[in-house]
């Protein structure tokens, strides 16, 4: 059984170290008053809960109950250590900053004269920033703000960089880094926010999609990178080679997604699967050496038309355990395609 309000008030008054006298000071009150509440013949007034609280060092949900909340003690004491934590992480991060940043500062003015690869400092450590103190104050729309703020300032070393080795580089970098956070981010976002709602249903469809443009992008501007700073020729391989394969990669991963939509049993499901995996990797190769004949010798040791399985040396080893492992995967599709069938007109009898 609980303490009762005047046995709870005695306990804590004298854990303070307080006569009645001395609580009825605080509280502008006389001492009889103090010795009523602790007989339990009458109770404080609503107004007096607040600053008895204070004084007792206790909550006015403790005093009103006449217990201690232990739980709600322990969650603010953990409260407290996680503001104090947090502030001697950031404290910390700022000291090591500038710890960093002075020196920088004095070594580069003192060697060259001039504030140069102090930047590159400068850059890092705002990129470093991004990581360890902003997102604490970042309230809102973190799960934008904060990537985006690092994509930034990445952006700012990687520039900065550029300009000190007196680079052009800058651009495929950039677009690399972006590529990579469209891939990991772009569904992400489809899901989670409501803008996206009317394309929701189809992102793995839009997520691919944005992938296959960004994808593109990138392996563009390499192309031209290359052909102005090396080739100084008119090279096609961007059009010959980058874009059918990645096109193929698009185009099978969407066949493959679409599969998931059939109205049909996972039997029949695994069977498609398997049979675009082996036109894929290799029908798919075969198609793009007609295509571009300089990739001949790299296909041709995977060319399962190639194979001798009758014949096993270093001319056919390859091949034939490319066929075996193609008619293996046939097999497999032809099986489950069968089971997939006798299921599919069992469930129409039934």
């Amino acid at each position: 059984m609980g303490n009762s309000f005047g046995i709870f008030l005695r306990q804590k008054r004298q854990e303070k170290n307080l006569t009645q006298k001395e609580l009825s000071k605080f509280l502008f009150l006389s001492e009889s008053a103090i010795s009523k509440w602790e007989k339990d013949v009458a109770r404080p007034d609503i107004a007096m809960v607040s600053r008895l609280a204070e004084i007792l060092e206790v909550t006015e949900h403790e005093l009103i109950t006449a217990s201690i909340d232990n739980k709600a003690r322990e969650e603010k004491n953990q409260a407290k250590k996680w503001r104090v934590f947090s502030l001697s992480w950031s404290l910390f991060f700022y000291i090591a900053y500038g710890v960093a940043l002075v020196p920088c500062f004095i070594c580069n003015l003192a060697i060259d004269k001039t504030l140069s690869w102090f930047w590159i400092v400068v850059s890092a450590l705002i990129l470093a920033f991004t990581f360890t103190n902003l997102p604490k104050h970042i309230k809102k729309y973190k799960l934008i703000l904060i990537p985006l703020s690092q994509y930034l300032a990445l952006c700012l070393l990687l520039g900065v960089c550029c300009i000190y080795t007196k680079g052009d580089w800058f651009i495929i970098p950039v677009l690399s880094v972006l590529l990579g956070l469209v891939i990991i981010l772009a569904p992400i976002y489809i899901a989670k926010y409501e803008v996206f709602s009317r394309v929701r249903k189809y992102n793995d469809f839009v997520s691919l999609g944005i992938d296959f443009i960004m994808l593109n992008i990138l392996l563009a501007v390499i192309h031209i990178y290359t052909v102005i700073n090396y080739y100084k020729t008119n090279s096609w391989w961007y059009v010959k080679i980058a874009l059918p394969i990645v096109f193929n990669i698009y185009l099978v991963l969407n066949i493959l997604l679409s599969v998931r939509f059939l109205k049909i049993n996972r039997f029949l499901k695994t069977s498609i699967i398997l049979v675009l995996i082996n036109v894929f990797v290799y029908l798919s190769p075969l198609f793009l050496r007609a295509k571009n004949p300089t990739l001949q010798g790299e296909i041709d040791d995977a060319n399962i038309f190639m194979a001798k399985l009758s014949r096993w040396n270093e001319t056919t080893i390859e091949s034939n355990i490319h066929l075996i492992v193609f008619l293996t995967l046939l097999a497999v599709s032809v099986a489950f395609f069968i089971v997939g069938l006798i299921r599919h007109y069992m469930r129409k009898k039934i």
